[in-house]
């Protein structure tokens, strides 16, 4: 007698699969709606909103108010995970445009110049990164471990005669801050200028000649454009050495940003 085939069961196999699958889809829409959080976080310390109701941050990201707290204690907390955020981005922009250089001495001028630059195309990003003041020679991530970094390859490649990385450190995160504070006090002084004078001292106190120092910091720099409404960051060689960055409306697409 012939027998008939039973219809195919869901095995446990596919059961586990199933279920497998399902914590992967969870995370992936965890993850999508903490960028949502962030990138709106970002958008308003751009705009200059640092005190915006948690109501109005979740309303921007499309996200429902209850979503928020699995992800951030607080507005404080997010605005923190926002500028951290901010500035690895830019950290790791910086990376990709010293990539072509093998000299260290050159390496870490592209990024002290384009980050003094910042103080004026976006003061409010820089406002809040840099809030930390002197504690920013703590910072795991971000410029900071970059510019450790950069120090210690000048070292061991001899490129720099300094010889304490910490002292050199401290040194160059306090001028960095005091920086951000004469062209915030002076808002006539041209940025570029007064940023590439103060590299090309810095460069000095590592170990280079005066007239090397004040070559490298006049070199041409790669156009930078961090833009948060749509996530994208560009970059190019276009030589900003002698331009003065403006400051472009809100809604145009300019800006990196961070939260507090």
């Amino acid at each position: 007698m012939a027998q008939t085939s039973s219809p195919p069961r869901r095995g446990a196999g596919g059961e586990r699969s199933r279920k497998q699958a399902l914590p992967n889809r969870r995370e992936r829409a965890k993850v999508r709606t903490r960028s949502a959080l962030i990138r709106a976080a970002q958008r308003f310390i751009v705009e200059g909103q640092l005190h915006v109701p948690i109501l109005e941050i979740t309303q921007s990201a499309d996200v429902g108010l209850g979503s928020f707290y699995n992800h951030f204690e607080s507005r404080d907390a997010l605005f923190a995970a926002a500028i951290d955020d901010a500035l690895e981005t830019l950290g790791g922009l910086f990376d990709q445009l010293g990539a072509g250089f093998e000299d260290p001495a050159k390496v870490f001028a592209q990024s002290f110049r384009l980050t003094g630059r910042l103080f004026r195309s976006e003061p409010l990003l820089m406002q809040v990164a840099l809030g930390a003041g002197p504690a920013l020679l703590g910072a795991t991530s971000g410029l900071v471990p970059r510019a450790r970094r950069e120090i210690e390859a000048g070292i061991r490649t001899r490129r720099f005669t300094v010889r304490d990385p910490e002292v050199a450190l401290a040194i160059v995160v306090g001028s960095v801050l005091c920086l951000g504070e004469l062209l915030s006090q002076q808002a006539e002084r041209d940025a570029d200028s007064t940023t590439d004078a103060a590299a090309a001292a810095i460069l000095r106190m590592l170990g280079l000649g005066a007239d090397e120092a004040d070559r490298i910091s006049r070199q041409p720099l790669p156009h930078l454009s961090l833009d948060v409404r749509d996530g994208r960051t560009t970059s190019g060689r276009k030589d900003t050495s002698q331009k003065r960055p403006t400051r472009r409306q809100p809604d145009a697409a300019a800006g990196i940003t961070k939260e507090e």
